[in-house]
């Protein structure tokens, strides 16, 4: 059930442990939820990626649902990185919808592209903001027993 090296957090633990794993250098982060719940968390960066699986596990409310807390790691991402209200809102939104499709949520947070001139960089699509997002789609089951009662599926 439990994979060698994965991780045992609340739903708030998972959030912090993301933001901590953002460093600098890094050019993506992808939050890959698995069919039976685990998240692996990938961090990109230019000098190797870094992965790590986490499960969730109930807090003091008795709360373990892993939709929960990844809706909650992109909130707090946006704390740390520059991606702003509306991206926010809508990979939110995305989550939900890949949800409600009965198929496996992936928000994916990316630098957006650039070019190096003599100037410094610039980036290649105008009015996108340093840092994009979107949520990807995976084939499989999201449902587990932890869901809460917002994320279960009717």
């Amino acid at each position: 059930m439990f994979g060698r090296g994965t991780r045992k957090v609340t739903v708030r633990g998972f959030a912090d442990a993301v933001t901590r794993g953002i460093r600098p250098a890094m050019t993506h982060l992808y939050l890959m939820y698995q069919v039976g719940g685990t998240v692996i968390v990938k961090w990109e960066e230019p000098r190797g990626d870094r992965r790590k699986p986490f499960r969730i596990v109930p807090d003091e409310d008795g709360n373990a649902c892993p939709h929960c807390a990844v809706l909650l790691a992109v909130s707090k991402i946006a704390d740390v990185l520059p991606l702003g209200d509306e991206r926010v809102e809508r990979v939110r939104r995305e989550y939900l919808s890949v949800l409600d499709q009965g198929m496996l949520p992936c928000p994916a947070i990316g630098r957006s592209p650039s070019m190096s001139t003599p100037f410094g960089e610039m980036p290649l699509i105008i009015g996108v903001g340093a840092w994009m997002a979107e949520c990807h789609v995976g084939h499989g089951d999201p449902a587990t027993a932890a869901d809460c009662a917002r994320h279960r599926r009717a």
